[in-house]
């Protein structure tokens, strides 16, 4: 949580201590289904194994939602307000009669209504805010591959202007109702009875946005411990993730072709539609390995062998659960000098960071992490293990997430959105 918030008295995981029962209420991606999905289960997981009953009410999109004009005004509709999808979340909330309802997405089919939904059944509400869709159309405070927060406190005109969703203006539109509806409507600021943000950067843009301060709470994302490498470190940087534009792969490949450090090679782990024309533009370089896409077991082996974890995202990431077990391994990374990443990663204390989208400055970054002395790796590469063991061990996650949660309760209490016994 964030040092400028109260911290609640710790609570007791055993079982039969508030909250008993959690209802988890996500709108599934079939886009994109790895992150937030991810974890959310973490967390089901991380409950259950504390004692605590977790059910959970989902929805998928489909691209049936996009085909057909009937479908499309549908979808636009519920976009901004779903009816419908209230009533099925009442419905839920009957059923499992959670004493809190933990929202991870709403978007597509499921809309600000949740909210809605959770006061008429008088249970609080937290939504964990994984993205910045509330106040960025493209969810990603990302335009023309560089950072962007023209929309972030004001009319969001720029998203329109630019067709930030998918390209188009017709797609754009729904979105930006859905912000501006749901803001002058209470539901953002009033309906919600709290929110979890992934860094205290991503606080401070929600906070600009509009959103209540003393209803955003900071949890990182968490990752398993695994313990401090071991084994033996190689001279190597490995990036995992998609090959795609906002994971800046062409800036670190552009970085490395630029610096090629002596004696050290830079893996490539992840699959994406840049993935071939990188791969052809390295050809000429043995010391860049692309790997494509492989199994957990195996990024897990290079993040432990790896003297450093390279980052390039030329967005805001979120929380790059990456990050969070380059640390449990004690591998420092480099990461761009934006968003949450330096935060994460405690630059330049740990790791190093360049400025964003700057390959020449990356370049430069990772010559001088190669040139580091072997003690003063062994040093960073400590203080990374220590940083998880204080911030992002799943003990630690579950402590913050049950202070969390008495948090919104109290604030439920307070709007009179608890209509039972919530004891």
């Amino acid at each position: 949580m964030s040092e400028n918030q109260e911290i609640a008295t710790p609570v007791s995981g055993e079982k039969g201590t508030w909250p008993r029962r959690i209802l988890q209420v996500h709108n599934r991606y079939i886009w994109s289904p790895g992150g937030e999905i991810s974890v959310l289960e973490a967390e089901a997981e991380l409950l259950r194994a504390n004692g605590h009953e977790v059910a959970q009410f989902f929805v998928d999109n489909s691209d049936d939602a996009v085909k057909g004009l009937a479908n499309k005004v549908k979808t636009a509709r519920n976009v901004v307000w779903s009816a419908e999808n209230m009533e099925r979340v009442r419905a839920a909330i009957r059923e499992h009669r959670p004493d809190i309802v933990h929202v991870h997405n709403f978007f597509v089919h499921l809309s600000p209504s949740v909210y809605t939904a959770c006061n008429r059944e008088g249970v609080p509400v937290v939504q964990t805010l994984h993205n910045f869709r509330t106040c960025c159309a493209a969810a990603n405070l990302l335009r023309d591959n560089r950072p962007c927060q023209d929309c972030v406190g004001k009319f969001p005109i720029s998203a329109i202007k630019h067709k930030c969703y998918r390209g188009s203006l017709a797609s754009t539109l729904p979105l930006v109702a859905m912000q501006q509806v749901n803001r002058w409507n209470g539901s953002f600021t009033k309906r919600v009875d709290g929110y979890i943000v992934l860094s205290d950067f991503a606080r401070e843009i929600f906070i600009r946005s509009g959103l209540p301060a003393d209803k955003l709470f900071v949890k990182p994302n968490f990752a398993t411990d695994h313990g401090i490498s071991v084994k033996p470190r190689e001279k190597k940087f490995a990036f995992v993730g998609r090959i795609v534009e906002e994971k800046g792969p062409d800036v670190i490949v552009d970085a490395w072709l630029k610096a090629r450090p002596e004696g050290w090679t830079l893996h490539m782990l992840g699959e994406g539609n840049l993935r071939e024309p990188l791969m052809a533009k390295s050809a000429d370089c043995p010391s860049l390995v692309w790997h494509g896409w492989v199994q957990k077991d195996e990024v897990e082996e290079f993040v432990q062998t790896s003297r450093y974890v390279a980052m390039s995202s030329t967005c805001y990431e979120g929380f790059p659960l990456a990050l969070a077990e380059a640390l449990s391994f004690g591998t420092p990374a480099v990461v761009p000098d934006h968003g949450a990443m330096p935060e994460i990663m405690d630059t330049p204390e740990i790791g190093f960071d360049f400025a964003a989208t700057q390959s020449d400055e990356m370049a430069k970054i990772l010559l001088h992490a190669a040139s580091l002395s072997e003690e003063e790796w062994d040093r960073r590469s400590h203080l990374a293990r220590d940083r998880f063991l204080a911030q992002y061990t799943p003990e630690m996650n579950y402590k913050q997430l049950l202070e969390i949660y008495h948090h919104v309760r109290e604030h439920a209490e307070r709007s009179g959105h608890v209509k039972r016994s919530v004891a």
